[in-house]
């Protein structure tokens, strides 16, 4: 194209920085900022390594998946279904009524286990094995944001030292944080997301969206999306059929259909008359309260800084770089937004925040990039409350009741401070608040029962360790200073991070 254009005439600003960006995309990455994408995604990794959130209905059924089909040769969680109860049920057996592939994606690291292990059925082997999986399958995921979030900054243009920070907010300060300390999909799919958007290889592009969307139905729109604002729509669509005709076939097995979700064979108290798939509805004005700013669920009340994401898009279009990408991350918003406004269980049960958005968590971090002058330090301030809150809660406790009305005055910061929260504060089952103590890690659910101490009564090592991070053992359960040495290791992350940062020349 710069041969073809300079043959003929000078170039225009417009055409000049096009070329700029697409020549810098086109450059390989230096060593230093490959090292610093590495330590980003250490330190990320380490951090939510560090902590193992424990059972609860949405992460036992996923991994009651991942256990049928390496122990059982089959996707019917029939022996399992006594551990969940988000189940969906469809001729004569019981299915999992989650999108598939993140246990399929786990079944690899956990056939390894079973080969090995003496006795994979006993409580101690299967809580090791879920905190594998959650390490491979989520963790990792969750370090592979940072990472690329990094370098995608830096072909971009935007210094070492800002990119790094953007990256870090986006793992570290925000729901991306718990989430990531669950065997739950949210935060890889999101890192699929990621990866689709921002990848220039549009048949991997593609592949990366119908594993995406394989692992979480709400991730379809995307393919859409994705497939008309992109280039090379043909590749694209081809990298996506095969993760889709996976997830195709998986549905014909377990629903006689290609196309029916396992949602819609849930269990009939989750339904609603009338309702797409029986789940979803007109969006409420309850629901987009409740997931936008309300102290219930809300995105933005749990992390403040994603507040950013909207200054940095209005930078973004006044600068008239690649709006493409910008309309592709707007619209796919408003289409999670939406969708999770209109669902008949919007507040997701148990859970910090608005856990079905967490999804687009990676791609609102490209609009806070652009932000400068005056945004830029209201960024860092609302970051570092927003790690403050996210935090407290992957330390604490991810999955407060739903019945709490303001999980982080009520649930998370009373724990953590004081070690036990008010009995007013309702919580379900409510007789579980007088055992729900301690300052961290206070799940006390297992991945082998659907109610708390259905299984393993209150004191019992199962129970006071279905939860825990890697500080607790030397300090013990539920004790404060757990939390010392990943602070810690934190400071000097964040330290080396910025020292490395600064030494890195702009391009």
């Amino acid at each position: 194209m710069w041969r073809r254009l300079s043959s003929r005439r000078p170039l225009s600003r417009l055409e000049s920085r096009l070329y700029i960006d697409t020549f810098t995309i086109a450059q390989p990455m230096s060593v230093a900022d490959r090292q610093l994408a590495i330590w980003l995604a250490l330190l990320t990794f380490v951090t939510c390594a560090w902590f193992q959130s424990g059972g609860g209905w949405n992460q036992n059924s996923q991994f009651d998946l991942t256990r049928a089909i390496v122990e059982r040769r089959t996707f019917a969680i029939d022996a399992y279904a006594g551990n969940t109860g988000d189940v969906a049920r469809a001729g004569g057996h019981v299915y999992s009524n989650k999108s598939p592939a993140l246990s399929w994606i786990a079944a690899v690291p956990y056939a390894i286990l079973y080969a090995v292990e003496r006795d994979s059925r006993s409580i101690a082997a299967v809580a090791f094995n879920a905190y594998v999986c959650t390490l491979l399958c989520v963790a990792l995921p969750a370090a592979l944001i940072a990472a690329m979030l990094y370098r995608y900054a830096r072909r971009k243009g935007f210094k070492a030292p800002w990119s790094a920070f953007i990256a870090l907010t986006a793992t570290l300060a925000t729901q991306s944080l718990p989430y990531a300390t669950i065997f739950m999909l949210h935060v890889p799919s999101g890192a699929l997301l990621l990866f689709a958007l921002i990848s220039p290889r549009r048949a991997l592009a593609g592949v990366a969206i119908g594993m995406a969307t394989a692992m979480n139905y709400l991730c379809a729109p995307a393919l859409v999306i994705f497939g008309l604002t992109g280039q090379q729509k043909w590749r694209f669509a081809a990298g996506a059929v095969p993760p889709l005709a996976l997830l195709g076939l998986y549905q014909k097995v377990c629903f006689g259909s290609f196309f029916t979700l396992s949602v819609a064979r849930e269990d009939p108290r989750f339904l609603s008359q009338g309702a797409l798939f029986g789940v979803f509805r007109p969006p409420s004005l309850e629901a987009m309260w409740g997931i936008s700013v309300s102290p219930y669920r809300g995105l933005f009340y749990f992390a403040p800084v994603l507040i950013m994401a909207i200054g940095g898009a209005i930078v973004w279009f006044r600068d008239g770089d690649e709006r493409r990408d910008l309309a592709a991350i707007v619209l796919l918003f408003a289409a999670f937004f939406l969708i999770n406004a209109s669902f008949n269980g919007w507040e997701a049960g148990f859970g910090i925040g608005a856990r079905y958005l967490v999804p687009a968590i990676p791609l609102l971090a490209l609009p806070m990039l652009h932000c400068r002058s005056w945004l830029r330090p209201m960024l860092i301030v609302l970051a570092a409350i927003s790690f403050a809150i996210n935090f407290a809660a992957t330390a604490v406790d991810p999955q407060p009741s739903g019945s709490i009305p303001r999980p982080l005055e009520q649930y998370i910061l009373p724990l953590l401070i004081d070690g036990r929260f008010s009995p007013d504060v309702p919580i379900t089952p409510p007789w579980s608040a007088a055992t729900f103590t301690g300052h961290t890690s206070v799940n006390r659910m297992t991945f082998d029962e659907p109610v708390v101490f259905a299984r393993h009564p209150p004191g019992s090592w199962a129970a006071e360790w279905a939860s825990f991070n890697l500080g607790e053992p030397f300090f013990g359960a539920g004790d404060a200073r757990s939390l010392i040495p990943i602070a810690a290791i934190l400071l000097l992350g964040f330290v080396a991070i910025g020292w490395k940062a600064r030494a890195i020349p702009r391009s």
